[in-house]
């Protein structure tokens, strides 16, 4: 009789290891899954971010050129080139 109980603890005891096992799994399996679809996301956010800042970067230059172009209109030179280096003062990056 002892015997056999024995053998039946060490099965369950076999049997509750694998069944751990594949608990992990399944939990590391999801957790890597979820990464995933957040990367994708992180991805399509990125993106459209940067679809968005390079239109308005376009409309920015766009600007500045129609700008420089009414300068260049200006029929005295002194009058152009003040207004183009007001333009360059104004366009120049802030730091």
């Amino acid at each position: 009789m002892r015997y056999s109980a024995e053998t039946e603890t060490a099965a369950n005891d076999e049997a509750a290891l694998r069944e751990r096992r594949s608990s992990w799994r399944a939990t590391l399996v999801g957790a890597l899954i979820g990464l995933l679809i957040v990367m994708a996301l992180l991805m399509k956010w990125l993106m459209e971010h940067q679809v968005a800042s390079a239109a308005q970067r376009r409309m920015q230059e766009m600007a500045s050129r129609a700008a420089a172009a009414r300068c260049f209109e200006l029929t005295p030179r002194r009058v152009a080139n003040a207004c183009r280096k007001e333009l360059e003062a104004k366009s120049a990056p802030v730091e």
